[in-house]
């Protein structure tokens, strides 16, 4: 074989792998296409939780950038995302779309629910004297109940014990 042509056979495989990784792509986001504004949603309160996370290090706990943290973040990221495409898709298989539809809203509220409390936990911490940021993270954590049943008078069976 001469050099000519061990180059075009280079070029035709070259050319065929591009071909199959552009189908692989369009397959992936063919899934994620029906659950794209889940995924931005998801994304943007990992991201808001993220910068709120690196503030309180940097500004409360005077710690530096920890990557094994923010590695830690990526993969549930990955996880809760990967979770949604498998809910979404399983059940248009199973031929019950709306039931993936309910249980990919289940479970985005719900990571949603943890990032947003995760977020104003430290949001409290940077702004401690703000009354709104410590009554929003009370409710979203149910601190309030603690709280509500202190003003009443009510004990935790924690603090009987420790007496």
């Amino acid at each position: 074989m001469d050099r000519l042509t061990k180059t075009a056979i280079m070029e035709n495989f070259v050319d065929r792998l591009k071909e199959l990784m552009y189908l692989i792509v369009a397959g992936i986001g063919s899934a994620l296409l029906p659950v794209q504004d889940i995924l931005i949603l998801l994304s943007m309160g990992f991201v808001f939780n993220i910068f709120t996370g690196i503030v309180t290090d940097i500004h409360v706990n005077h710690a530096r950038f920890d990557i094994k943290k923010a590695f830690s973040a990526i993969t549930q990221l990955t996880f809760y995302a990967t979770c949604v495409v498998f809910l979404n898709h399983g059940a248009k298989l199973l031929d019950e779309p709306q039931m993936g539809i309910v249980a990919v809203k289940w479970v985005t509220m719900i990571v949603i629910y943890f990032y947003l409390t995760n977020i104003f936990k430290n949001a409290k911490q940077v702004y401690p004297r703000n009354l709104a940021i410590s009554f929003i993270y009370e409710i979203l954590s149910t601190e309030i109940f603690t709280r509500l049943k202190e003003t009443i008078g009510i004990k935790n069976n924690n603090d009987e014990k420790d007496k």
